[in-house]
């Protein structure tokens, strides 16, 4: 991540909170004993590791920072990049894009009222289209620091669904494509965890659906994981789920507590699809090495329960069944605060592993069979639980499955001690 404040005289104090330097656009106060330096250099590694362009904008119109991405898909004028001027960078991508003046209008918009999160597809005169989300930031306590931009070159994804519809396949091949795109390729590696997911389509996989899984750093020694399941399917469930992921990411910066993370989640549905009769049931946990100990805090809302299989074999369910969110204003969510120890495996699920069934079946699959499964993975990775658990799944159900089902299995290895692997908190 890039700090213009770097290129000369314009650079910032890092302890300066009001300035606009980049660990206070979108961290919290300094906690658990970190320098604000150190937050820093978190936040610069992990915007710099994500998939997405992003450049940050403070409140009077500095590019405050961005990351390599940024640079790679909008080439800005170094002279322009050396300026820290938002505006000046708007003008100089405007004979780029093919709506120069819808792309402006935007832009303008969302900083004159800087309260909720935008969405759009950018098309460029080059051919390529540009999926652009951008999103207030604020501290804990409601101050607006600045906007974020997030960029992601979509331009594949589109040309591969314009060519399955010229082929006949189109309904096949969008939905791959989208739902892939709401997925992520691959899980980080968190020292001193194992983390695996398993993802089963519905059907023959010719829809979008709206099932989807996240896990990334929010601290210096902090971790969120997130799965959730979003009411109904096609292009529509397919918004509300890339709505549901880019909102938590931006939400958890800064170790937010799940009950407020979810309740953000919750505001933004109201605010996008006020008429929408779509939900989301979401599970979201924040992990933490605290004194040698993996300490979790969970909330869910209107999903299943979480499975926590001890090293001893005992099961125990983990979290309150809250409300679902994008129904209600206040809705009902509790945290539910949980160690994890070495042996400890933690199972997270859709409401697809738990109504799967056969064809010629009425019986689901259930929590019961799940559990029963569940306690019988001693010693299993945590790729090897999800994939029993996929894999029963599908020997129950015949293949034949009406939902799409996620599997999320977080395990603390018996020879790790997270204290040895994790920054101390």
């Amino acid at each position: 991540m890039h700090r213009l404040a770097d290129a000369g005289p314009r650079d910032a104090d890092p302890e300066d909170r009001t300035g606009g330097s980049a660990a206070a656009v979108s961290t919290p106060e300094p906690s658990h004993g970190l320098s604000t330096a150190a937050e820093a250099r978190l936040l610069r590694a992990a915007v710099e590791s994500g998939l997405e362009a992003m450049v940050v904008v403070s409140p009077d119109g500095r590019m405050v920072s961005f990351n390599h991405q940024f640079v790679l898909l909008w080439p800005i004028p170094s002279d322009v990049v050396a300026s820290g001027s938002d505006d000046a960078a708007l003008r100089s991508v405007l004979d780029k894009v093919v709506d120069p003046d819808g792309f402006l209008e935007r832009v303008r918009a969302c900083y004159a009222d800087p309260t909720h999160p935008a969405r759009d597809e950018l098309l460029l005169r080059d051919g390529r289209v540009f999926d652009r989300y951008g999103t207030p930031l604020r501290d804990p306590g409601g101050e607006y620091l600045g906007w974020a931009w997030y960029f992601r070159d979509v331009t594949a994804e589109r040309r591969a669904a314009q060519e399955a519809l010229e082929a006949g396949e189109r309904f096949a091949a969008l939905a791959r494509t989208l739902q892939e795109s709401l997925l992520p390729p691959h899980l980080p590696d968190v020292p001193g965890l194992e983390v695996a997911a398993r993802y089963l389509p519905a059907g023959q996989g010719v829809d979008v659906v709206g099932d989807f899984y996240d896990v990334f750093q929010t601290g210096e020694s902090t971790w969120a994981v997130v799965i959730g399941d979003v009411c109904g399917k096609g292009v529509e469930a397919a918004k509300v789920t890339a709505l549901a992921r880019y909102t938590i990411r931006a939400a958890a910066i800064g170790d937010q507590a799940p009950t407020r993370v979810l309740q953000l989640l919750n505001d933004a549905m109201l605010r996008q699809h006020p008429d929408s009769e779509r939900f989301v049931t979401v599970t979201f946990l924040s992990l933490a090495q605290r004194q040698g100990v993996v300490r979790g805090v969970l909330c869910a809302a209107g999903h299943p329960p979480a499975l926590l299989r001890r090293a001893d074999g005992r099961i125990e369910r983990v979290g309150t069944n809250g409300m679902i969110l994008g129904s209600f204003e206040d809705p009902t969510l509790d945290d539910t605060p949980f160690d994890l120890l070495p042996g400890d495996t933690l199972v997270l699920y859709t409401d697809g592993v738990l109504e799967a069934r056969a064809a010629d079946n009425p019986e689901l699959y259930g929590e019961e069979r799940l559990t029963a499964l569940v306690a019988g993975l001693g010693g299993r990775s945590a790729a090897a639980v999800a994939q029993a658990v996929e894999g029963d799944v599908v020997a129950f159900s015949g293949a034949c499955a009406s939902d799409d089902t996620a599997v999320l299995v977080v395990r603390v290895p018996e020879d790790v001690h997270a204290a040895a692997t994790w920054p101390r908190g």
